[in-house]
């Protein structure tokens, strides 16, 4: 395989491998089977499958959006979508679109072990009782956005309010985990979709004069005040992995998911450069991402195809990056399962081969 734009060493990397070239300075990863048949059984089978790559045992998707209204709707949008990617290797997927009005039928599709969920509160709802109901019923903590607040101009210091500081602390006491859509970029976003100042354009109408970075450091602020819940920033807070890295170093109770800004489209191919840093960025702080899509699990007709293939565009992105074996796990669903605190599902073959 040769990619357009890879120089001489780049492409030696894809020579037939030895025990020799699986070290991490290669920068070329394998299965862990592969070294293991040099040795075992005599070495009888060294050489056979040297090419296969590291593979995920499961994703667990961390952000998924679903509003079942009742709870037979959503009982069968789940197994539509798992009928679909379970071939792709989907475990688990979290929704983050429980409110006050289905917060009965999310608790009640969640008998299903495949499917972890938040409640999800706008910036004018602190609802202590419909918090401690959703953690007590299972919720695995709480979906927080500043869309609104950006569309309306509102003050987003409401968040230091008395009544969101009782419920963070409820929150921080119980350990749970905050997804929050805290920024948003300006620009438009071809590759992905997204429109020219979404949300700002609203915004400014409205008159709004705060920033993306007052956002930001209102939101760290929080991060710091409580150090026991796992603060997820969606889309990568929209930062670049530079600082990104920056902040993950000053606060440890902070992580990231790769919805919308970690994909490669079918029949792309990252440039080696781009894909060299966004591996040592996985690497170094591979205990702090969580793989994500942003997909509608209860959709139908094109848009529900649309979604399977954004999934699979976040799959090849973390794909394409060629990570070490316990780097991807921790990515694909290690992390997400250690901050939900569930299980290892299994992951045995089905049939006579496993996608």
């Amino acid at each position: 395989m040769r990619v357009v734009g890879q120089t001489k060493k780049e492409r030696e990397r894809f020579t037939m491998p030895t025990s020799e070239t699986t070290s991490p300075k290669d920068h070329c990863s394998y299965d862990a089977d592969v070294i293991r048949r040099d040795t075992e059984d005599g070495g009888f089978s060294k050489g056979w499958g040297f090419h296969m790559l590291p593979s995920e045992r499961y994703w667990i998707d961390s952000h998924c959006h679903f509003r079942p209204p009742h709870a037979d709707e959503g009982r069968a949008a789940v197994v539509s979508w798992f009928e679909r990617l379970d071939a792709w290797r989907l475990g688990q997927f979290v929704g983050v679109d429980c409110s006050l009005a289905n917060l009965d039928a999310y608790a009640e599709i969640a008998h299903d072990p495949r499917m972890l969920w938040l409640l999800r509160l706008g910036h004018d709802e602190p609802d202590m009782e419909a918090c401690r109901r959703a953690f007590d019923l299972g919720a695995g903590g709480l979906k927080l956005l500043n869309i609104a607040l950006i569309c309306s101009a509102g003050d987003f210091h409401v968040w230091e309010s008395d009544e969101w500081a009782r419920l963070f602390a409820e929150t921080n006491q119980r350990k749970k985990v905050v997804l929050w859509h805290v920024t948003q970029r300006v620009t438009a976003s071809a590759y992905n979709g997204g429109n020219l100042h979404a949300y700002w354009g609203d915004g400014w109408e409205n008159g709004a004069t705060f920033s993306n970075e007052d956002l930001l450091q209102a939101f760290l602020g929080l991060v710091r005040a409580y150090p026991d819940i796992s603060f997820i920033g969606a889309h990568q807070l929209y930062l670049g992995p530079d600082r990104l890295g920056e902040l993950f170093d000053v606060h440890p109770n902070l992580y990231i998911d790769t919805s919308v800004g970690g994909i490669v489209r079918w029949g792309d191919e990252m440039y080696p450069d781009d894909r060299a840093r966004w591996r040592a960025v996985a690497t170094r702080y591979c205990d702090r991402i969580l793989f994500g899509t942003d997909c509608d699990v209860d959709t139908y007709g094109s848009l529900f195809e649309v979604n399977v293939q954004a999934f699979l565009n976040h799959v090849r992105f973390v794909h394409q990056l060629r990570l070490p074996d316990d780097v991807l796990q921790k990515i694909a669903w290690e992390n997400c399962a250690r901050l939900y605190g569930v299980e290892e599902r299994s992951s045995s073959r089905r049939s006579n081969v496993r996608p």
